[in-house]
Parts: structure tokens; sequence; C-alpha cells
């Protein structure tokens, strides 16, 4: 048994290498598939989305805090006070932040624009100097980033 008679059974089969050059594009693919969706324009999911009981309870908290409003004895300032802490509770259930103490400034500087302007919007109605008409801008503000949010 010479050596042109090894030959024959120490070949490498063609389909090895097509399985090694799979399994490298397979590894290469997935190192740099976060580089791919970037450069294709996808962005970061956005976190969890908010569950739908979460959403309606907030959005029969705002109702009621706007049927208060419609009786003779509603003070728009309390509704308003209410209102915010409904909108931070909001915050802290749906994104996790706590908001308990959170200003609109800070809500600002966090990221949370809509928060921040729903707040503003809050604080505008709640510090006025003469009593606010009405809190229905306000109203519309708070449902709008619970929708927006969902």
């Amino acid at each position: 048994m010479g050596p042109a008679e090894l030959i024959g059974p120490l070949e490498v089969s063609p389909a090895w290498y097509v399985a090694a050059c799979f399994v490298l594009l397979l590894t290469l693919g997935n190192f740099f598939a976060p580089l791919f969706r970037a450069a294709a324009g996808a962005t970061g999911s956005a976190g969890p989305r908010i569950p739908i009981p979460v959403r309606s309870t907030y959005f029969s908290r705002i109702s009621a805090v706007e049927k208060g409003l419609s009786t003779d004895a509603a003070d728009v300032r309390e509704s308003a006070q209410q209102l915010a802490t409904i909108v931070r509770e909001f915050a802290h259930d749906a994104w996790g932040v706590k908001a308990e103490h959170l200003t609109y400034r800070d809500a600002t500087v966090a990221g949370l624009d809509d928060l921040a302007d729903c707040l503003l919007g809050l604080y505008e109605a709640e510090f006025a100097e003469t009593e606010p008409a009405g809190l229905q801008p306000q109203i519309a503000e708070a449902r709008k980033l619970v929708a927006r949010w969902s």
C-alpha cells in the first residue's frame, strides 16, 4: 500500500468547506446584526407596551376628575392637583419612573417631554394667581398622554 492509495480516504469533502463557510457567515451575521438593523433604519424598542387595563384605569380616573369638575362645589385647583397626581402615577406605572414629586423641569431633563408638557399645563392651572376657568385643555392633554404612550 503506497501513498497514492492513502490520499483518497484522507481527502476532505467539499461539503465540509461549505458547512464551515455557512457557520462562519451565521456567526458574523449574528455579531454584526445590530449594525445591520441600525443601517436599515430600525429603532430600538420603546420598551414594553402599556397593558390595556392600565390605560383604561387611568382613562376612568381622568373621567372621574372631569365629572367632579361639573359639580358646582368643584375646586379647579384641587382638581388640577388630582390630575397631576394621576399623570405622575401613570408615568410610574407605564415607564417605572419615580414621579411622585417629579416637576415638569425634571421630566424635561429626563427626556419625558410629553409628561413635562402635561405637567406644565397643570402647573399653570394649579398655581394661577386668579381662579382658572376650567381644566378642559389639561384634561385633553392628560388623555392624549395616556393614549399616546399606550
